[in-house]
């Protein structure tokens, strides 16, 4: 996030997608909570099922404390970025010889890298969640007993992939925009790929909320 507003700024694509980046890396960090709070939840219900209170307890504290904020502050960064986005756009525009630079390209690929980053991260994360959820039901076929919280709790991994495969997407088309806009010298922020990635996001944030809490006890 931008603590230094009181500095000046001006309309340079590096800025912009440096800006990119940073909050690409907070949303990957909070869905990384959310997936790591969803892994706790299985955690204690395994334990549970095997009498290990204690550890179950533990491990239904950790996906609380988790989950909960890190659902709550997908939308308040979601906002501030825009938020630091509209401070930007306050600056100065730059002339075309400031954008046809080396240096713009190599900040448009290392943005792209970032999306691809957490759009990866997300994927794994996603199958590491379904392979738990197939774990659980196999177990729970050879213990002859119920090791799931109801048929709500799978599918959580799939909305990870695909909002993992929506990363690579959008960062693709993200990528090509930007080069055939330094190319032309006149870059300009892709505000519609920005919108369409945030109602993603916050729809994807939601369902997982609403998912979870229709399968808490």
């Amino acid at each position: 996030m931008m603590f230094l507003r009181h500095l000046p700024t001006v309309q340079e694509p590096r800025l912009y997608m440096a800006l990119e980046r940073t909050y690409l890396g907070y949303f990957k960090l909070l869905f990384v909570a959310i997936g790591t709070g969803l892994i706790s939840a299985r955690l204690a219900v395994l334990f549970k099922a095997l009498h290990y209170a204690t550890l179950a307890h533990f491990f239904t504290e950790l996906f609380n404390w988790l989950t909960w904020p890190a659902i709550a502050l997908v939308f308040v960064v979601g906002f501030r970025f825009m938020s630091d986005l509209e401070h930007i756009e306050k600056g100065l525009p730059v002339a075309a010889k400031e954008i046809i630079d080396p240096r713009i390209y190599m900040a448009a690929e290392r943005t792209f890298l970032a999306w691809v980053r957490t759009g990866i991260g997300l994927i794994a994360f996603g199958f590491v969640i379904e392979k738990f959820d197939f774990f659980l039901e196999q177990l729970s076929t050879m213990l002859h007993t119920k090791l799931i919280m109801g048929e709500g709790f799978s599918g959580m991994g799939i909305i990870f992939i695909l909002l993992g495969i929506t990363n690579l997407v959008i960062g693709g088309i993200n990528f090509i925009r930007t080069v055939k806009k330094v190319d032309e010298g006149s870059y300009h922020v892709h505000k519609f790929l920005y919108g369409l990635y945030g109602v993603i996001l916050l729809s994807i944030t939601l369902v997982l909320a609403v998912m979870i809490i229709r399968v808490s006890p």
